[in-house]
């Protein structure tokens, strides 16, 4: 595995060896697939709702599996929020919300992050111009 450097910063934690590999939307049906992530298992993301997405796991034929958990039946899996509280997992996934964000470690190495990105479509009559003021 790559070296890696984490730290907690301003409650987003930072890791120089991760970089965008897309976007997660809820407003859509497209899965998001991380090949490999832990023990042969490919992480998925992928919304339930508008409101509600879910981070699972499946093997190669694509069929959802338990959380890998080690020796002492601990999940070697976790997901917390912006604020370091952990999300519990529910019938072998974890469920994020819009309005926060999230990481996901494998034995305490952040292998994702989902970033909340706070910003709305602005739509307007055809007629009206638009502009913008960059600060």
């Amino acid at each position: 595995m790559a070296k890696h450097c984490s730290r907690v910063l301003a409650n987003h934690v930072m890791d120089a060896e991760m970089e965008f590999k897309g976007n997660a939307s809820l407003t859509n049906r497209n899965i998001n697939i991380l090949k490999n992530v832990s023990g042969g298992l490919d992480l998925r993301v992928e919304a339930i709702n508008h409101n509600i997405g879910r981070v699972y796991f499946v093997d190669q034929g694509g069929n959802m599996q338990p959380l890998p958990a080690n020796a002492q039946g601990q999940p070697i899996i976790t997901m917390v929020d912006r604020a370091g509280t952990p999300v519990v997992p529910h019938n072998n996934e974890f469920l994020y919300i819009y309005g926060d964000s999230f990481v996901v470690s494998v034995n305490g190495v952040p292998v994702m992050r989902l970033d909340q990105q706070k910003q709305h479509s602005l739509l307007a009559q055809r007629q009206l111009q638009h502009d913008k003021i960059e600060l």
